[in-house]
């Protein structure tokens, strides 16, 4: 009975993140095409407004992630969860009811600052996994948020372009609430949580180049949304067809997103998460860099998706090396990474393609990452 609860409380934790992640993604395939569309600017000013807007979300959530893991020590942390829950399902509706985009704007920066509820999740799940299945049950929490962020898109563009650009943000209100249903009647309630305790010099430089790589790997997996459009301008697509495009598109990345994330968290059962990390992030580099090759949706969609297999399970895998010797405000610190990885995304995709080309992007994404997974491995090889 002592295995069964906690395997149960994280099953929906993970399930309360797909809700959460299928009613964000189901905004994200379209919000690119509704900022063109409504935009008063012109063509390079347009593209930096879609890099803030998308971006700006995740710079307030990754300042916040760290508070809202330290508020695990005063606050029962499954209440703080559907709190946070139920603020991000409001500001979605309202965002549905806007065609300005500075106002579109704040809304999207109000949600970032209660981004960082996954914190919450990750801490929950910290508590609730034995020591033996933690890897397995963040790969199932990140799993989650990437089956949402599968199904999201292709919903999010079918309903926009079936019902207008209204009808997602009403759906996503709909889904959070329900969700937030779930976790209130499945997830068990645990008390707050102990207050951080001092780290070792290498452990804390361990910790600091993980948040690195897990920035690296987000950059990987969040740029490609915020210039699709570009992308597929480029291949000829405009339109209603270039938008249920970009949904299929980041639907068909995102299963080989899950397919790799499962393989290799069982993989690094057997052969050490360090070796698989390493892996990961090689294959994953040059895959990325590999993408200027894609001539057509085909053969570009190809590309991704074997990228995506790869570097899906680096952040997963990273995390579980220090999550069971850390406090909230720690996960919260490593939780941030993502949320800096997804405006960094954005804003340099959107930022380098008004100014430059796609291979400068490719390769500047593919530093970034051989860097930090250098810095990281050097740094953990006595933990």
């Amino acid at each position: 009975m002592s295995i069964r609860i906690p395997n149960k409380g994280v099953f929906f934790i993970a399930v309360s993140q797909f809700g959460m992640a299928f009613s964000f993604h189901c905004i994200l395939a379209f919000i690119p095409f509704y900022i063109v569309k409504v935009s008063t600017f012109g063509p390079q000013e347009t593209m930096i407004w879609i890099g803030m807007i998308m971006g700006s979300s995740n710079v307030v959530a990754s300042l916040t992630a760290s508070f809202w893991g330290g508020l695990t020590s005063k606050f029962r942390p499954k209440l703080l969860f559907e709190q946070g829950m139920l603020f991000n399902g409001v500001l979605i509706l309202l965002m549905g009811f806007t065609g300005n985009l500075y106002l579109l704007l704040l809304l999207r920066i109000l949600q970032g600052a209660v981004g960082g509820v996954s914190t919450i999740g990750l801490v929950l799940i910290s508590s609730l996994s034995s020591e033996e299945r933690l890897h397995k049950d963040l790969s199932l929490f990140q799993n989650s948020i990437t089956a949402g962020q599968l199904i999201g898109p292709l919903v999010g563009a079918y309903a926009a372009s079936s019902f207008g650009y209204r009808a997602p943000f009403v759906l996503a209100f709909i889904i959070v609430s329900i969700f937030i249903i779930f976790c209130h009647r499945y997830v068990s309630d645990i008390p707050a949580q102990k207050r951080e305790s001092a780290l070792g010099g290498t452990f804390k430089k361990g910790i600091i180049f993980g948040w690195a790589l897990g920035l690296t790997a987000t950059i990987h997996l969040t740029f490609l949304p915020s210039v699709l459009p570009k992308i597929l301008e480029g291949f000829q697509l405009v339109g209603d067809i270039a938008l249920k495009s970009a949904g299929f598109i980041i639907m068909s990345y995102t299963v080989t997103s899950i397919v790799g994330n499962y393989l290799l968290s069982r993989l690094s059962s057997k052969i050490g998460l360090k070796k698989v990390i390493t892996v990961a992030c090689l294959s994953g580099t040059l895959f990325q860099v590999l993408l200027i090759l894609g001539q057509g949706v085909l053969s570009f969609m190809v590309i991704r998706m074997i990228q995506m297999g790869f570097i899906a399970a680096v952040f997963p895998l990273m995390f579980s090396i220090f999550a069971r010797d850390v406090g909230g405000r720690m996960i919260g610190f490593l939780n941030s990474s993502r949320f800096i990885g997804s405006a960094m995304g954005s804003f340099m995709a959107t930022s380098v393609l008004a100014y430059s080309n796609l291979l400068t992007l490719y390769i500047l994404i593919a530093g970034l990452t051989i860097f930090s997974l250098w810095a990281f491995l050097t740094s953990t090889k006595e933990i």
